[in-house]
């Protein structure tokens, strides 16, 4: 079973993995390399992208862009995972599903399925962050494990900006303390490729504690 360890980039220091530090409505993260290529679409999403033709291999970022909440993270995530997968991937099976507390009020379900293209087996991944009557997503998608390191760095990012309670405008920014850098434990995990089945697993790093 080969795993990829999507936290691989911890040698790797926030400067030189990352281009810049971008922020939306509902969160902020450090992009990928210049060397990727970057799609804004208005109101929906920001991409990032990068193939190595000579390899045959790809990866695709989806930041997207915070919209009302439907009531819950499962209602959220079904939503994102009809709008943003199953409409554009030949994604044929139930995604593998983790789901957690992101800390802030925020719940975080992180769900994994494969599918055919191009002669071999890609991953598509969705992470649906939900909270505060707001809910964003990020969707990568890859069909290699060289690509592993920059979803887990950009994931790994991710800080939540603060809601105010019936503000319809985008969030306001809220500044890190020093002593909370650490990274909320739904979005350090990695994602697992079982060769046999052709199927891809997503799973935490660091489980959150039994209640």
């Amino acid at each position: 079973m080969n795993r990829i360890l999507l936290c691989a980039a911890l040698c790797l220091s926030t400067a030189t993995a990352f281009a810049e530090r971008v922020s939306n409505d509902l969160l902020s993260y450090a992009s990928p390399p210049d060397t990727w290529n970057k799609e804004v679409k208005a109101r929906t999403y920001t991409s990032y992208s990068t193939i190595n033709r000579a390899k045959g291999t790809y990866c695709q970022i989806f930041v997207l862009l915070g919209v009302a909440s439907k009531g819950s993270i499962t209602a959220d995530f079904d939503n994102d995972w009809k709008a943003s997968i199953l409409s554009t991937y030949a994604v044929t099976t139930d995604p593998r599903v983790t789901e957690s507390e992101l800390g802030g009020g925020w719940r975080v379900k992180t769900g994994v399925a494969s599918f055919a293209y191009s002669g071999g087996v890609s991953a598509a991944m969705l992470t649906t962050i939900s909270g505060h009557g707001r809910t964003t997503g990020i969707v990568a998608v890859t069909n290699s494990e060289e690509f592993a390191p920059a979803i887990q760095s950009l994931l790994g990012s991710v800080q939540m900006n603060k809601v105010v309670a019936g503000d319809k405008a985008p969030a306001k920014p809220t500044a890190t303390p020093d002593n909370a850098k650490a990274q909320p434990a739904p979005l350090q995990g990695y994602m697992e490729y079982n060769p046999f089945t052709k199927t891809w697993t997503w799973k935490l790093r660091y489980p959150p504690p039994s209640k």
